[in-house]
């Protein structure tokens, strides 16, 4: 099956902000957004279905081991992407906004438009509030505990957000790239979705949340790791990129990333500076992060008129897998 984001990409050219192309991004983004049923789970690393010797049982694969009697999260129904933003919808932000242009990163074939767009914190966080002010309706990044509800389909006990809960996709792919692609991402829908109906939430880009800090089990903290206001000088990403291995692209993996200051940052590079505008002498950036945003609608589409429903989830998902280190 082709990609839905098509297959020429050799003469992009970054859409101009008129009003056609702002109009058609909005009819487009508002189609693309999943509901997610609002529900309760278990936030952070959970055991999963795993097949050892014949024997099918349940381990903690990858991520902390917190404490199982912890308290489920309650969340409201919300919508997610189905993508990650990608270049061309990025451009015509900043394009609208008269923002410079990101770099062309021969990594991120070219900044080409399918493909995701490598951002800072703030600049997915101002694209998200972009669409806000469109659309009239709530955009947002998505908190590390809605990211995780929706990459597990609901709250599945489940470690990778693919079509059966198992990487051997993404290790098909991964094994792939490294002949023909090495290193670079892919395009948004290069392998098939959760149950939900969302893309890539494991491997491509990790994705930037709305937190600030979590602790050592991934848990957001509202206050910051240690009470010190300094320590809240995080921005938190979740997921993982197209350079891990397979097996370690699970939904429980997470990290943060601290502040860069202009001046010292293009001293190294300077073609860093489109990331910084002018009102963001520092920034949280990482080469390998993107970001996708929510909306905070609790309504279904059939009442909000916009969006689509998440799949349903298979009774067999996720399907049991032997763990690499064991194969």
């Amino acid at each position: 099956m082709g990609s839905i984001f098509g297959s020429d990409f050799k003469d992009y050219t970054p859409p101009k902000a008129s009003d056609a192309n702002i109009s058609a991004l909005v009819e487009r983004v508002l189609a693309d957004m999943v509901f997610i049923p609002g529900g309760s789970f278990l936030f952070g690393n959970v055991p999963v279905p795993v097949e050892v010797d014949g024997e099918i049982r349940e381990e903690l694969i990858y991520g902390p081991a917190v404490d199982p009697d912890r308290a489920p999260i309650t969340l409201d129904g919300y919508y997610a992407a189905r993508f990650e933003i990608t270049n061309h919808d990025f451009d015509l932000y900043a394009a609208a906004n008269d923002l410079p242009l990101r770099p062309d990163n021969p990594i991120h074939h070219g900044r080409q438009g399918p493909y995701p767009a490598v951002l800072a914190h703030h600049q997915a966080e101002s694209y998200c509030a972009w669409l806000a002010e469109l659309t009239g309706q709530p955009f947002a990044l998505p908190t590390s505990e809605q990211w995780e509800f929706a990459a597990r389909s609901g709250g599945q006990a489940v470690a990778y957000a693919t079509q059966d809960g198992t990487y051997d996709y993404l290790e098909q792919l991964y094994r792939q790239t490294l002949d023909d692609q090495p290193n670079t991402p892919h395009l948004p829908d290069a392998y098939p979705p959760n149950p939900y109906g969302l893309y890539a939430m494991s491997s491509n880009l990790a994705e930037w949340v709305a937190d600030e800090w979590l602790d050592t089990d991934g848990f957001p903290l509202k206050d910051g790791a240690t009470g010190d206001p300094e320590s809240r000088d995080r921005r938190v990403w979740r997921g993982a990129a197209y350079t891990s291995q397979a097996s370690l692209n699970s939904i429980f993996m997470f990290g943060a990333a601290g502040p860069s200051t202009r001046s010292k940052t293009l001293e190294i590079n300077e073609d860093m500076a489109p990331y910084f505008e002018p009102d963001h002498p520092i920034i949280y950036w990482g080469r390998e992060i993107g970001a996708r945003c929510v909306v905070n609608v609790a309504s279904a589409p059939a009442d909000s008129g916009f969006g689509r429903n998440a799949g349903p989830v298979p009774d067999d998902f996720p399907k049991p897998f032997a763990p690499l280190e064991r194969r």
